[in-house]
């Protein structure tokens, strides 16, 4: 009797143990999914939730693909890019619209993303190189302030024209539910081609190639 009575009182800690560690795991992953399982399921647009892109029917050499088929929500290829109107680093209102009979890339970002970091001097080159074609790449930063996005287009010596999405309005209507995304938009307005993940220069050419070679290519 006292050898049993011993013993259960040894486990009563080590339970207890366990049932701390256990609640405290828990607790974690429902902050986690409180925190990011809304950006990562999507946000609301018109009433509807948007969805992620599908697979790309574009080939591995190219990287990039066009739509199968429209998702809810999403434009779809070939139709209009939805219109927007969002603020520079100096406040001033920049719109899509503004850049129309010039090819577009959208590409949707932010600086705690790695490879969007990575990718960022490839698409500054790239708009210097395809100049023929007047080429404007609009970086459009997911939600953070101006002074972060500022600090790091200094360190990293960039020009192109950067655009605060403060509320990810605009990343949700493009369906930029991973990061780095892109979206092409032609010279008339319309979606050409959606690219998730980075972009290297050779996935750049693959596509811009075909409305003119980039200097230097």
């Amino acid at each position: 009797m006292t050898d049993q009575g011993s013993q259960g009182v040894d486990e009563g800690p080590d339970r207890r143990l366990v049932l701390v560690v256990v609640g405290l795991a828990l607790v974690l992953l429902a902050a986690v999914a409180v925190v990011f399982g809304p950006r990562l399921l999507g946000r609301e647009a018109g009433g509807a939730p948007l969805v992620s892109i599908p697979a790309f029917s574009g080939t591995a050499e190219s990287g990039i693909g066009l739509l199968d088929e429209d998702p809810v929500g999403l434009p779809e290829a070939g139709a209009l890019a939805p219109d927007f109107a969002l603020n520079n680093l100096d406040g001033e209102t920049v719109r899509l619209s503004d850049y129309r009979d010039r090819p577009v890339l959208l590409n949707f970002w932010a600086t705690w993303c790695a490879p969007c970091r990575l990718e960022m001097p490839e698409l500054e080159k790239a708009q210097a190189d395809y100049a023929a074609i007047d080429l404007a790449v609009l970086t459009i930063n997911q939600e953070e302030t101006a002074e972060q996005v500022r600090a790091f287009y200094d360190e990293v010596g960039l020009t192109m024209t950067a655009l605060l999405d403060s509320e990810g309005e605009v990343g949700a209507a493009y369906g930029a539910f991973f990061l780095p995304s892109s979206v092409f938009v032609g010279p008339d307005g319309r979606v050409l081609a959606y690219h998730r993940g980075i972009l290297s220069r050779d996935q750049i050419d693959a596509y811009l190639g075909d409305l003119a070679p980039a200097e230097g290519s």
